[in-house]
């Protein structure tokens, strides 16, 4: 089926946020040249090092791997268990330049003229509240779930449920964009969803069990123009 006859009668659009409408590496680099001083004067490291550290293992184990800091920690010889919390405090607070894919800003403007806009992102409410508000693109958005606030995160159906009966919408007359098959399609597609999944490199390769796919595929967001405008 064309993708312009997917997507007739859709109400709503429900939109990723981190490789969705931006480049998460922009805040990842912000947080680790403010958490690397830090820790250079706690633990005589280099600057520079500890910053080349963080980097690293965030290439190594990706950027959904949950002890990243605890793994840095260990290595230049502090104790996480003492040191988490105050790492992770800035890592919620810091405020680096954060920009939306080039077009992105305007494609929502536009798109919020015509449909419903909502958007589901998953990672500490916290943290992600604060890219919203860093991007200065919370304005678009009708209703934002936080999922892993939620009893069940993405990829499970709640987050989407959630957002489908806060603004009153059937899973039929909505689409869900992404970029992660790991994270953001399985839930939708069970709901029966319309779901998008924008190019992102780091998956390229990965084999993809079509329930965890997008049923339409985009290189770029900015790519939903000519289909939804």
């Amino acid at each position: 089926m064309e993708p312009q006859t997917q997507l007739a009668g859709i109400r709503l659009i429900a939109f990723d946020l981190d490789n969705t409408l931006y480049d998460e590496s922009q805040y990842f680099a912000g947080a680790f040249a403010a958490i690397a001083p830090m820790l250079a004067a706690r633990s005589g490291w280099d600057r520079v090092r500890i910053e080349a550290r963080l980097e690293a293992t965030l290439r190594e184990k990706g950027r959904h791997y949950h002890y990243l800091f605890n793994d840095v920690l260990a290595e230049i010889g502090l104790d996480p268990r003492a040191e988490l919390a105050g790492v992770l405090a800035l890592f919620r607070a810091v405020e680096p330049p954060l920009e939306p894919f080039p077009g992105t800003r305007e494609l929502l403007a536009d798109l919020r003229r015509r449909y419903r806009l909502g958007m589901i992102t998953s990672g500490m409410r916290s943290v992600q509240e604060n890219k919203v508000r860093l991007l200065g693109i919370g304005e678009y958005f009708e209703e934002i779930v936080y999922s892993s606030t939620l009893p069940e995160n993405k990829p499970g159906r709640l987050p989407f449920q959630r957002l489908l009966d806060a603004l009153g919408v059937e899973a039929g007359a909505a689409v869900y964009v992404g970029d992660n098959p790991l994270f953001d399609f399985k839930g939708a597609n069970e709901l029966g969803m319309i779901t998008l999944r924008v190019h992102n490199p780091e998956f390229d390769g990965m084999e993809v069990a079509p329930e965890c796919d997008g049923s339409i595929r985009v290189p770029r967001v900015t790519d939903l123009r000519p289909l939804l405008l």
